[in-house]
This record gives C-alpha cells, structure tokens and sequence, in this order.
C-alpha cells in the first residue's frame, strides 16, 4: 500500500502542512488532516514499513480514536484483547490480577506495531492521501512566514518543499528536533534490553500478559514481560534484559542495535523465569535496544511542531509510548485544519504545546518512576491501570476551554471543559430501532454543541438554541454539528434543522449533570471547549473570540 516515489519529478513542491515520519504518530496526522481537506505531504525515509513488534499496548482511549476514523475493528480483529496479568518468579506463579472493566469503552489491546501502521496507512490511502517513502529530510528553514524545506530522495536528489507548517513525527532519534536545536533533556538507563517474536510451547492461558521475574537469594537478576500477539495460540511478544555481552549497542537516543537476538540466546537468558519444560521455537523477529527517559521543553518553535517520540521518550512501563504520541497527533491536526482554513487565528495553535507538554511530562515521569522502584527493589512496576487508559487526560488549565456555569449550581463529578466528552449510551431517534451513543457524533472532525431540553423547556429555548447552532456554524466556517438532546417525552419544536435525540435512559443527564437549557460545545478532539448553563449566544461569541474572531 506504501507509495514508493519512482519518478521523483512528481514530488510536489508546496503543501500546507509537511509532515516528516510515517510511523503510526506520522500516520494518524495524516489521515486526521486528509479527512479535514488539509494539504499536506507526509513523507518517510524508509523505502517500505518495517516489521515492528516494539509498541504493543493499545488503550481504550486511543481505540476511541480509531473508531472515530473508522477503523476499530480493523484494529481488534488484528490484536488480541489482553484480559489480566500473573506474575511469575523463577518459574512459579506469585500473582494474578483482572482488569477492571466497567465503565471503560473499550479493553486493552495488543497490537503490534506493524499491524497499526498498516491499518492507518490503509486509512490514509482510502481516502486519497498517500506516503512519498524514501525521502529524507535534508535541512529546513523556521521562518516567520513560512518553511522552507528540503528533502532527499534516494538517488540523491534534493526538492524543496514550502510549507505553513512543519510536523516532525519521526522518532527518538528526529532530524527535526535537532535541527530546532532543542534540548532533550533526560538520560538513559545503564542496561541493554531485547525483545523476540516467538511461540512459546505452554499451557497458560491465552489473553493475559505475563511477568516473570528471576531471583537469587532475593535479588533480582533479570525481569521479562510476554504480550499475545494475534496469529497462533503460542505468539508472544518476549521483553527482557539483555546479557551483558549484548550491552555495547551503539550509542544514540532510542538506539537500536545491529545485532539480533538468536533463538537459542532468547532461550537461555528465558530459561531461569519460565516455568519447567516451556520452550522457545519459531523466532520471527529480534532486535536489541536501550531505554531513556527525555522530553523537549516545548513542542513548537515557530512554525515547526513536534510530536510522539520526537518530543518525548520513556520507559515502556504501562505501553504509555506510542499511544501519547497518537494523543498529540489528534490534539494538534484539527487545529491545524481551522487555521489552515483560515477560521481560527495561528494563537490557536499555540495550545497544542500548552495542552500536550504537561501531559508528555507526566508520562515520563510517572514511567521514569515505576522504571527506577523496578530496578531498585525487583518488583515490576506499574503506572496504574486508570492512567493506562489514557481516559481522563484533561486540558482544564488550558487557556482555550472554559467554564460558565454559576459556582454551586452542578453536580460533582460531572464533567468540566477540558475534560474528555464522556459517551452516553441508550439514546433514540424516531424510526430507527436500536439505540444510539453519543460518541456517533463526536471526533469526525468538527465541533459539535450539544442542548439539553428537558419537559419544562420553553419553545422559545430551544429556537435560541437553534439560532446558537446556526451562529456557530457561521463562526466555524461550517464545521459544527448541533445536537439536541431531550428527556423522554419531551418535544422539540426545531427538530427538523437539528437532530434531536432522546435520553431514554437518563444517561446523558446523569454523566454530563445535565439541567434544562444547558450546553456544551465539544472539540474535533472530543475533549469539552465549553461549558453553559444556558444557551447564550454572548458568552459563546466571548469564548469563541480567543481562537475564532468574529469577521
């Protein structure tokens, strides 16, 4: 599906937005800005997708994500759901825990990160873009008014881009963020690590991802974790620590060695954690690698952002990685989508370093933390599986969310702007007979307001309501849905220019603390921009005004 540039007199020579690295950060950029109608170009140095077994955890809210291009159950259908974890030491089991799953859209996933890549490069094909591969970016130029960039195809060739703005998507080691010049601050632990892609011959059961710990008189001398893979009952995806042989890997952030593990050395440093008679066979794919824990200061300098590893790098503890980068990815291409279309002004842009950076620093230092109590008392450390899920990030010290709804009159708990739209589930509409989520509505790529009516609603509140729909609509250049949700019997008098549905099982008033005329302006990202108790067309212009100025 890859596009590989054969006759390079076909690169074009300008886009709105150069993105740089089509791993999956690069990847789902890429597919948010194509269905925005965004021009870009998204090009990758390597001839073809690698066969990657590294990032294996999918979260709950990064699947959110999929479903909201449309790819969801390609990704399920590759993966396989991870239903609990046992802990074992020197072969015996020593602990088993389940997930808690209610209240979470969806379970944890392992999917190898090959598999994601090719399911958003499908994505991004299926909608008309594409990846020029094997051009490297040469040099680039930060200027107030543009990007001037240049990259080098493999015949040696090099073709200057202009673009608005630059992404550099590619990687631990990015040529973009060197090129900034910025400080990746941080450092890098002292052991080697390996991973292999092979079937283990066990009995255990399928689903669970395993830790094993091998002790002597206390003390830990090695620690392994084996994450399913989709494709045979006994693939796994084996992470352990390395023998000191295998320690003098070249140097570098996220450096990677040249030399891959053999079976029968996977087998040996494995045979001390494994319970008796578990053998190794079938190894498809070995690498050796160091772990760090950095992050830039910021994400952006001038016209230029970065995003996923190229920003932020950490111990893989909780499978934090890749998902973070996919978050930043999604964070920054709607509001790349409004300014590029001249709706929002380039302050907007701004926040995704405001939003983004605190929450790349968390993850690393809550890894960092989980990383140095492994190493220094032998137990395998966790992040916590309700900051795994990645669900309730929330941006309410952001500058562009907001809050007017009177001190005293919500109920606790609810949701506040900057918080990510919980789904409601049980909703209705005339003349369709199964019941409907919020969620249908949200992510695709526009903002959505959302009304709440309940019985004592007036006509005339739900005609401001409409109007406020309309007005935003104009303000947004289009990329607005209204949505009116009601109680069970209530009418709605303009049903026929905004569609209405019913909370039938009081799902939506009981997560969003819903009152009668209250409403919410929802982001592209589906986290809350604003919060109303009623339907004020002055307050939501005030807040509006701060990336969106009236013309």
């Amino acid at each position: 599906m890859s596009r590989f540039c054969d006759n390079f007199d076909y690169m074009r020579a300008s886009a709105d937005v150069l993105v740089v690295g089509a791993g999956p950060v690069g990847l789902l950029l890429a597919c948010e800005l194509q269905r925005l109608g965004v021009d870009h170009l998204l090009v990758e140095k390597a001839p073809e997708r690698a066969y990657f077994c590294k990032a294996m955890g999918v979260t709950p809210r990064t699947l959110e994500i999929f479903e909201a291009l449309g790819v969801v159950e390609q990704a399920i259908d590759a993966g396989v759901w991870l239903n609990g974890m046992t802990a074992f030491e020197n072969g015996v089991e020593t602990e088993s825990q389940d997930p808690p799953f209610e209240g979470l859209p969806y379970g944890f996933l392992a999917l190898p990160q090959y598999e994601t890549e090719r399911i958003l490069e499908s994505c991004l094909y299926r909608h008309g873009g594409s990846v020029q591969r094997g051009m490297t970016l040469a040099n680039f130029t930060n200027a107030p008014e543009a990007i001037e960039a240049r990259v080098m195809d493999v015949a040696g060739a090099v073709h200057p881009i202009r673009c608005r703005w630059l992404v550099g998507c590619d990687g631990a080691r990015s040529a973009v963020r060197k090129a900034l010049g910025l400080d990746f601050s941080g450092g890098k632990y002292p052991m080697t690590f390996m991973l292999g892609d092979v079937e283990l011959d066990w009995n255990l059961p399928r689903g669970r991802f395993y830790r094993f710990r091998h002790t002597v008189e206390g003390q830990m001398r090695n620690g392994m974790v084996a994450v399913p893979i989709r494709g045979s009952a006994g693939r796994y995806r084996l992470s352990l620590g390395a023998p000191e042989a295998m320690g003098d890997i070249h140097e570098g952030i996220g450096a990677e060695a040249g030399v891959q593990p053999t079976l029968e050395q996977l087998a040996q440093v494995t045979r001390p954690m494994l319970p008796p008679g578990v053998q190794l066979s079938r190894l498809r794919w070995s690498s050796v690698y160091r772990i760090s824990h950095r992050i830039v200061p910021h994400y952006s300098v001038g016209r230029v952002f970065l995003a996923g590893d190229a920003a932020h790098i950490h111990p893989p503890i909780g499978g934090q990685g890749m998902n973070t980068g996919l978050q930043d990815a999604h964070n920054l291409s709607w509001k790349l989508g409004l300014v590029a279309k001249g709706i929002a002004t380039e302050q907007l842009l701004e926040s995704y370093s405001v939003e983004r950076h605190p929450v790349g620093l968390d993850v690393v230092e809550q890894t960092s933390r989980a990383m140095g109590e492994t190493m220094a008392t032998g137990s395998m450390g966790r992040v916590g599986q309700v900051r795994e899920s990645q669900l309730f990030i929330n941006y309410r010290s952001s500058a562009w969310v907001q809050d007017d709804v009177a001190q005293g009159a919500e109920k606790p708990g609810v949701p506040r702007a900057g918080d990510r739209a919980p789904d409601a589930t049980g909703l209705s509409r005339p003349f369709v007979a199964h019941r409907l989520r919020l969620r249908e509505w949200l992510e695709r790529g526009h903002h959505v307001l959302i009304g709440y009516s309940e019985g004592n609603s007036t006509a005339s509140d739900q005609r401001t309501f409409a109007e406020l729909v309309q007005g935003t609509q104009k303000r947004l250049g289009g990329l607005t849905a209204g949505l009116a949700l009601i109680a069970s019997g209530t009418s709605f008098v303009e049903g026929e220019q905004i569609p209405v549905l019913s909370d039938q099982e009081d799902a939506f008033q009981k997560i969003y603390g819903a009152r009668p005329g209250m409403v919410w302006l929802i982001r592209p990202d589906g986290h809350l921009a604003w919060r109303c108790d009623r339907a004020d067309p002055q307050r939501l212009g005030r807040f509006l005004e701060r990336y969106a100025p009236a013309a």
